[in-house]
């Protein structure tokens, strides 16, 4: 059998685009159980474990199958997620967000241990599970309009408290009578196929990524929020694309008076994030 140490390098004198340094490291981990990479780097001359597993995986992201439906998990804010076909592979940028929103629900609810969170576009379900973590006398919600994605969050969030709910945006907290006072979300708001990326257009959901127009959940959202939102204050925080700013700032000041709001920059300094605050 061989070692780590001898596949790694093998694999890298390919030149194959999608097997890179990082990508390597986590197919060799993957194949002998490992989960920290400084254990992993001290069995670095250890034979693989599971040499067939190896083989198998390597082949399918060579031919260009994203590494985390490969292995079935992703990693998000530390914490491991099964993921599938049925829902988009979580991303630094929707960790950023999570990150921000957390400070933001401080600020607005201080030392107050109980409020309503309502994730809409759940998908895998890591942003409702890592709220859910950091706010842990908090009800949160996770919905989506997919069945197949819903399945896969009830999976990730089975050991934690989150109420699960199939349906349309905010459609489900209306029929539940559901008063939110944090609303996250995360829509499909692509809506010109040719800036996707191929891999990620071949792979992962389209549900979950287009939009005709870009705003066109945005607006949805909007128009349903006095019905779902608490009125005396509450903070929704939305992921967005990084040339919206003009086309989102219109839609919030058409729907919303009386809020506060901010579109925020990601790590790259591109705009990417909404932030609503009442």
């Amino acid at each position: 059998m061989p070692t780590n140490r001898e596949i790694y390098f093998d694999l890298l004198k390919r030149n194959n685009k999608y097997l890179s340094k990082s990508v390597v490291v986590s197919l060799l981990m993957d194949a002998s159980d490992f989960t920290d990479r400084m254990i992993f780097y001290s069995h670095f001359n250890d034979e693989i474990k599971d040499y067939q597993k190896l083989q198998q995986n390597v082949d399918k992201v060579a031919n260009g199958e994203p590494l985390q439906y490969v292995l079935g998990y992703a990693f998000f804010l530390g914490e491991k997620y099964h993921v599938n076909k049925n829902v988009l592979i979580p991303r630094q940028e929707t960790e950023q967000l999570v990150i921000e929103t957390t400070l933001y629900i401080k600020r607005l609810f201080g030392e107050a241990e109980y409020f309503i969170v309502g994730d809409v576009c759940t998908g895998s379900g890591c942003i409702a599970g890592a709220i859910k973590r950091q706010f842990k006398g908090s009800k949160v919600y996770a919905s989506d309009i997919s069945k197949e994605a819903l399945e896969v969050a009830g999976d990730n969030l089975k050991d934690l408290d989150i109420g699960l709910l199939q349906g349309n945006l905010l459609e489900p907290f209306e029929k539940e009578n559901i008063r939110l006072d944090v609303l996250i979300c995360n829509p499909p708001y692509i809506d010109d196929v040719s800036t996707i990326d191929e891999q990620v257009y071949q792979y992962e959901p389209h549900l979950a990524l287009l939009a005709n127009p870009s705003t066109k959940f945005y607006e949805e959202i909007f128009q349903m929020m006095p019905d779902v939102m608490n009125q005396t204050h509450f903070l929704a925080t939305f992921e967005i694309g990084e040339n919206m700013d003009e086309q989102i700032t219109d839609l919030v000041e058409k729907y919303f008076q009386e809020v506060r709001y901010k579109i925020g920059k990601d790590m790259y300094g591109k705009s990417r994030f909404l932030y609503i605050i009442k």
